[in-house]
């Protein structure tokens, strides 16, 4: 009796993994594009700094979506 490849590998776990990451990829772009632009508009015009907690919102809710994509991996089975 032999073992076939879709008995021995649970699929499950490796669309779980493909979902996370693809899931992660998004919102890592995103807070680097903020983080970015924030620091080139703060050396442009040093006054921008004020502006921080406006940029650490929109990180938060770019953050919004990679939780959800860590949490939706709980709810798929």
């Amino acid at each position: 009796m032999a073992i076939t490849f879709a008995e021995a590998v649970n699929t499950a776990i490796i669309g779980k993994g493909l979902m996370i990451g693809g899931g992660f990829i998004g919102p890592a772009i995103g807070i680097g594009l903020i983080g970015g632009n924030y620091l080139q508009a703060v050396g442009r015009n040093p006054e921008a700094a004020k502006f921080l907690g406006q940029a650490l919102i929109f990180v938060a809710i770019v953050e919004l979506f990679g939780l959800l994509a860590f949490a939706s991996i709980f709810i798929v089975k």
